[in-house]
Parts: structure tokens; C-alpha cells; sequence
């Protein structure tokens, strides 16, 4: 029993430090803008077909084939803690409402001084799921601005991060795997 108590507050207080860690890290205007000519060359379109798994589902299969020892954090649409991913979606992603999404998930490095990052969104309507692919090319912007003068050497990381549909989501890996990650989603 004390065990599982124990085992309770390290995942709270994991997910404060995260927490943390992405408000410490934020951006104070929250998007930025980009015109077509500066879409970064690993944006890819993939099967846009419809899944049956959900975005935690699909995280977890796809991180099984290529994991990422970074990503030690995960949350989903639904968890509306002070730490879940409701509470973070309009920051995280420029202005964007759970209400907006049928689904979505995120999976991080809880020590906010690693930039790794996976995260999974699909539109409610699924005539704006490219909204939301433009939304996380935004979230890769802030990603970069953040670790310019805070941690410059995760900039590598960042520059060769991915952004695809797959599945239904419009996704986002930053991790030194990430093209491998890229393929375990096209493949899951």
C-alpha cells in the first residue's frame, strides 16, 4: 500500500516538474506566423485514414516499435488535472480548444531540459485536421525559440524534428530517432 502511495506522488510531482517546465519555457505571444515558402522540409503528408486506436493507443503502439528513453511523460485529451493535456492544449498548440479535437495526446521529457516531444492531434472536423498540422509547424517554432538561448545544444534535435499525418493525426516528433518514430507511425 505504501508503495503505490509512494509511486503516486513521483508521478504527481513528475508531472509538475513538466508542468513547469512548459510554462517556464512558453512563448508570451503563443503562435507565430508562416508563410509557404518556410515550411521546414520534414513536413509530410501520410494515410490520412481513419484509426480505431486513440491517440494514447497510437502513441503507445508507435513509441513501442522505435521508443524514445526521453519520453518519460504522457498525457491525453480528457485529462483536465492541472498538469493534463486539457489545461495545456491552447498553449501548447496556438489558441486550440479540447473542444476543437477529437483527440490528441502528448508524450514529453518531464526534465524540461530535454526538447523530446511527440504529440498527436485530430480534428473534430475533419476538414480542419490541416489547421491543426499548421498548428504543431507553430508548436516546432516555439520548440526552437525556447531552446535557442535556454539549451542551444537540443537545436539539432529540434532542426531534424518531423511532422506528418498519419493515421488520422497530424503529429510532431522531436527526438534524436525521430524519422525512425515517423516510420513506427506510418507502420502502426
Amino acid at each position: 500500500m505504501i508503495t503505490h502511495i509512494l509511486k503516486a506522488i513521483c508521478v504527481i510531482c513528475t508531472a509538475a516538474c513538466a508542468a513547469g517546465a512548459f510554462v517556464s519555457c512558453g512563448d508570451a505571444s503563443g503562435s507565430s506566423v508562416r508563410d509557404a515558402s518556410s515550411t521546414p522540409a520534414n513536413v509530410t503528408s501520410g494515410d490520412t485514414s481513419a484509426t480505431d486506436l486513440t491517440a494514447a493507443e497510437f502513441m503507445e503502439k508507435a513509441l513501442s516499435q522505435a521508443p524514445d528513453s526521453l519520453l518519460d511523460t504522457a498525457t491525453a485529451k480528457g485529462d483536465t488535472s492541472d498538469y493534463g493535456f486539457d489545461k495545456f492544449c491552447k498553449k501548447l498548440y496556438g489558441g486550440t480548444l479540447p473542444d476543437d479535437l477529437e483527440d490528441g495526446a502528448i508524450s514529453y521529457a518531464s526534465s524540461g531540459g530535454n526538447a523530446d516531444e511527440v504529440s498527436l492531434l485530430k480534428a473534430a472536423d475533419p476538414a480542419r485536421q490541416s489547421e491543426l498540422t499548421d498548428k504543431l509547424k507553430e508548436r516546432l517554432d516555439m520548440r526552437k525559440r525556447d531552446f535557442e538561448g535556454y539549451k542551444p545544444e537540443e537545436l539539432p534535435k529540434i532542426e531534424k524534428a518531423r511532422i506528418f499525418e498519419a493515421g488520422g493525426f497530424s503529429i510532431l516528433v522531436i527526438a534524436d530517432n525521430a524519422e525512425d518514430i515517423e516510420k513506427a507511425f506510418k507502420n502502426a
